[in-house]
């Protein structure tokens, strides 16, 4: 328990990296291939990016505050 919130920093700072990569517009090859995601304009991964930056940030706050507690 004594590494979560290092490991939780590093897991938040790739998921913020991907956000960002989808925010530039370019496409996931890991979902894309699912029916839902094949046609999506660049608008729409751009947003999928911006979400995905924002829930990055949640997981930032709970590394934080496991940090403080351990």
């Amino acid at each position: 328990m004594k590494y979560f919130g290092i490991l939780m920093l590093i897991f938040a700072t790739g998921v913020l990296l991907i956000g960002l990569y989808m925010f530039k517009g370019h496409k996931i090859d890991a979902i894309s291939w699912r029916a839902q995601y094949k046609n999506l304009s660049k608008n729409e991964w751009k947003n999928i990016g911006k979400w995905t930056m924002i829930v990055s940030i949640f997981i930032y706050i709970i590394a934080l505050i496991s940090i403080i507690i351990d």
